[in-house]
This record gives structure tokens, C-alpha cells and sequence, in this order.
């Protein structure tokens, strides 16, 4: 029986290296969620109630405007214990106007239209509290957390930077991933990544800083700090699928391409993450067609074409074609040299599947795929051969 040689498509292979086109995966640091401010805000407002009350001067407004004054705040104060934020902020109001120079009273005023979502009085507030005690860091991170809220990314970091790095005791659980979206929205790479660092070290079981050290360093290209932050997180966080596409990302720059692929895998039932992850599967399985690890790869480029957007499919297709084709070769060579008639359906049912994806692929790459097309032709008609001498005649 007829064996067939690899010559006849061996240029395919060679020009695979010009096809593998579709830009690498990268999965980004967490993305931002909107952080939910309220626990922060009302740490915030205790702690810098409590500063603002030991650093204020002696009073030299008269006995009975601070008598005034005190019993509107005491007001608003009640009302905010209740949640009543909006009557609090009247009463708080009513305080600020009375006695226009304390900067509890202004404080607390923002926290209590934060608290009812009145983000722009709020920052005002806190801009008017900053500015009456400057050496007040909870201020600092009410107003930081008011700009956050405002999609102000870069004003907010500065403002938490500021508390910070007046005093270390604002930084607290709360306080990580709010700061970690405003330094990561901000594009601020170098302070996100010293804050993560950070926060690593003083909250080791918190996840999020973790990811976005990870990926500050995968982006760095920096796997000493990469590998173990990733693999921190994938600890603590095994199911996230964010976690599993960077992991791929480091895996795949590593060269361990079948590992890569098994993380993409896993991260593709996210709709968000599918494209990405079916770029990584491609780029993967083209790497592992190039090294002559056909099995791997038809397996890796069918699970990629399984989540691939249709119109992407031709891709994936051209290359799983070419995978198994070579898969195909020794299957035919072995059986035609042995005569084992019992291996010629499964010869004919690979040939047809290789053709199949062929012309499917030609949408990507027609030279190519006309390429193999001609060498699974050379196939085609020895195996209907085979088929005919086996009893299989068509």
C-alpha cells in the first residue's frame, strides 16, 4: 500500500511562523469594581473625630455661639448614629454656618453627604476641614474617598498619598483596595505597585494586592516578584478567573505553553476574559505545533476554537487542520505498511476532518491552507485506496 511523505506540505509548517497574527492575551490587574466606600468612610469619620477633638486650639468664639454651634452638631450627631443622613446633614450644616472654623464639625458635615451620596458637597467639606487641620490624615482619606467616588483618580491618589505619609495608622484594611483603585485608575504604576507591596506585607490574606502586584510585575516583566504574587493569589483565591489568565500570562512567557493553556481553559467561561483567553490558546497552540507536539496542540487549538468568537474560528481552524494532518501521517503509514484494514475508517474519518478545516481556514489564509490542502489531496486518494482494498469501497 502507497505510504505518502511530509515534503509535499512541509512548506506549511515553515510558514506557519508568519501566521500566528492574533496579538497575545494580557489580563489586566483587577479591575475596578466599584469599591464600596461606606466601611472606609465611616472608619474614617470616627478616627478623624477623634484627632480633630485633641488637636483643636482653645476656642475664641463667644460661650454662647459655641453653645450654639455644639448643640447643632450634638444634633446631627444624634441623627447620623440613626442613619438619618440627610436631617444630619441639615443640623451639620446649621453647625458649620453657626461656627465656621471648627473642623469637626465640617468633617463630619462630609461624611453625612457622603453618606447620602452627595459626593461633590462632600469633597467640599473635606477640602474645608483639610484646610482647618492640615495635620489631620483621616480628612485626607474622606476627601481621597470622595474623588474616588467622583472618578477623580488621580486627585484621589494624591489625596490618599498625603495621609499616608503623614501618618501610618490610616492605613488600614479598609483602606487597600479603594487606594489600589485609585492608584491603578490613575495610571500611577509606580505607586500602585510600592502600595501593593505594601499591603501584601501588612495584609497577607487580603487577595487584591496581591493580583495587582502580580500583574504591575508581569507588565514590568519583572517573574521574580511576579511568579510568587500570582501564586499568593491563586492561593487565596483559586476560582478567580482574573487570577487564572495572569497566571497563564506568566506561564506562557515561561514557555510552558500546555500549562498556559489548561489556566486559559479555565478562565474562559468568564465572558469577559473569553477573547483573551482564546488569543492565549491560539498563540499556545501555534508554539506547541511549531515544536512538533502535535497531539498537544490539536487538543490546546480545539479547546481555543470551541470558545473563539466565529469570526476568529478560521484561524484556529487553519492550524488544528495542520495538526492533524502530521497526526494523521503516521496513523496511514503505519496501516498501509502493516495492511491494518482496521485503521482505514479511522484514516478516512481524519482525512476528511483535515480537509474539512482546511477550507474552512482558508478564510484566514488561503495560501496556506492551499498548501495543505494539496498534501491532504496526496492523502485523500491513497487512503480512498486503502479504503477500497480494505472493503471500505466508496
Amino acid at each position: 500500500m502507497t505510504r505518502v511523505g511530509t515534503g509535499l506540505w512541509a512548506a506549511a509548517l515553515i510558514a506557519l511562523s508568519g501566521a500566528l497574527g492574533v496579538p497575545r492575551a494580557q489580563a489586566q490587574a483587577p479591575g475596578a469594581a466599584a469599591v464600596d466606600s461606606t466601611p472606609l468612610l465611616a472608619v474614617a469619620a470616627i478616627g478623624a473625630r477623634e484627632a480633630a477633638t485633641r488637636l483643636e486650639g482653645r476656642p475664641t468664639a463667644r460661650a454662647s455661639v459655641r453653645n450654639t454651634a455644639a448643640a447643632q452638631y450634638n444634633a446631627g450627631l444624634a441623627q447620623l448614629a440613626k442613619g438619618q443622613f440627610d436631617s444630619a446633614a441639615v443640623s451639620l450644616r446649621a453647625a458649620t454656618t453657626t461656627l465656621p472654623d471648627v473642623a469637626r464639625y465640617h468633617g463630619d458635615l462630609a461624611f453625612a453627604l457622603a453618606a447620602s451620596g452627595h459626593w461633590t458637597d462632600a469633597e467640599e467639606e473635606y477640602r474645608a476641614a483639610v484646610r482647618l487641620q492640615q495635620a489631620n490624615p483621616w480628612y485626607y482619606i474622606g476627601l481621597g474617598t470622595t474623588q474616588l467616588a467622583q472618578g477623580h483618580w488621580a486627585q484621589s491618589s494624591a489625596s490618599y498619598t498625603l495621609a499616608v505619609s503623614s501618618d501610618s495608622a490610616v492605613i488600614i484594611r479598609q483602606l487597600i483596595e479603594p487606594a489600589g483603585d485609585a492608584f491603578e485608575k490613575s495610571g500611577n504604576a509606580e505607586e500602585l505597585t510600592a502600595w501593593s507591596r505594601m499591603a501584601t506585607v501588612r495584609f497577607p490574606s487580603v487577595p487584591t494586592p496581591w493580583l495587582r502586584l502580580a500583574s504591575a510585575a508581569f507588565q514590568g516583566h519583572d517573574t521574580a516578584t511576579g511568579f510568587p504574587a500570582i501564586r499568593r493569589y491563586r492561593t487565596l483565591k483559586p476560582d478567580d478567573r482574573v487570577g487564572a489568565l495572569l497566571y497563564a500570562e506568566f506561564l506562557y512567557a515561561a514557555g510552558q505553553n500546555d500549562s498556559a493553556a489548561i489556566l486559559a481553559v479555565q478562565a474562559s467561561p468568564d465572558s469577559s476574559l473569553r477573547h483573551l483567553a482564546s488569543v492565549m490558546l491560539y498563540n499556545a497552540g501555534g508554539n506547541l505545533l511549531q515544536a512538533s507536539k502535535f497531539d498537544t496542540a490539536a487538543r490546546v487549538l480545539q479547546q481555543g476554537r470551541d470558545i473563539a468568537a466565529e469570526q476568529d474560528r478560521p484561524r484556529f481552524e487553519l492550524l488544528l487542520g495542520i495538526a492533524r494532518l502530521r497526526l494523521l501521517q503516521p496513523l496511514y503509514n503505519e496501516a498501509a505498511t502493516n495492511n491494518d484494514c482496521r485503521k482505514a475508517p479511522v484514516a478516512d474519518s481524519m482525512i476528511t476532518d483535515v480537509i474539512h478545516l482546511e477550507t474552512a481556514g482558508g478564510a484566514a489564509d488561503s495560501s496556506m491552507a492551499n498548501q495543505v490542502l494539496r498534501a491532504a489531496a496526496q492523502y485523500r486518494t491513497a487512503i480512498d485506496g486503502f479504503m477500497k482494498q480494505c472493503g471500505h469501497g466508496r
